[in-house]
């Protein structure tokens, strides 16, 4: 089962390809392009150093939410395209998850959290037995910073935090948690942990076709929460 999954919640993108479980190769960029131009060539390049063509591909994969609605979008979009010009279906894969899957050495408790403005973050936690298996401690959520940290310091050990949320929060609401947090880009979301969720899913048989992929949002895009708040202090 070979899987290419594509990574573009936030402000880094990248790319990476699975068969049976086992990440054969990612492409990463972290350098202030836009999705729409970096996510398709990576892919190519993938392909390409494997000796393989989108047709190769038994299913494409992408992180479908929570995340940025447009990062979220393209997403979504280049994977549909892959898939319909292959034939092949797809998968959609948590943006929260696929954090924990990245990060199989780890264990105790682990908390992935992307930066939803305003002192809110999208996050999920996560119970991680350092062999690669991560159990879900609670749902995809958004909530409140403050809110997160109250739940985490109940945890016991430290807390491994990922994603591009992880230094906002840390920095904002970590006094007096024992937080440790990966280096450098390590931090960050990975199209491979994407991939090996994928990889899980498209074994099991749980694909879509590429009209029925869809992005999971957990809250209204924020052109719509304006609106509707001008709506309701005019009385409508």
């Amino acid at each position: 089962m070979l899987v290419l999954a594509l990574e573009s919640s936030a402000v880094t993108a990248s790319a990476a390809l699975c068969r049976d479980g086992t990440v054969l190769g990612e492409e990463f960029v972290n350098n202030g392009l836009t999705h729409s131009e970096t996510l398709l060539p990576m892919a190519q390049a993938l392909l390409r150093g494997q000796g393989l063509a989108a047709r190769d591909v038994d299913a494409f994969a992408v992180a479908a939410g929570p995340g940025s609605f447009t990062g979220v979008r393209i997403g979504i979009a280049a994977v549909k395209g892959l898939a319909f010009g292959a034939g092949k279906p797809c998968v959609g894969v948590s943006t929260l998850a696929a954090m924990a899957a990245c990060q199989p050495a780890w264990r105790g408790e682990l908390c992935c959290l992307m930066d939803a403005r305003r002192s809110q973050f999208y996050y999920a936690r996560f119970a991680c037995d350092g062999q690669g298996n991560c159990t879900r401690r609670t749902p995809d959520a958004a909530a409140a910073g403050a809110e997160i940290a109250a739940a985490l310091r109940a945890a016991a050990g430290p807390v491994l935090c990922v994603g591009d949320g992880a230094r906002a929060f840390a920095a904002a609401f970590g006094a007096g948690l024992a937080l440790t947090l990966p280096e450098g880009d390590a931090v960050f979301q990975r199209a491979a942990g994407v991939a090996t969720l994928a990889c899980r899913a498209a074994a099991a048989g749980e694909t879509v076709e590429p009209a029925r992929l869809t992005p999971v949002y957990l809250r209204l895009p924020q052109a719509e929460r304006e609106l509707r708040a001008r709506e309701a202090a005019a009385g409508r």
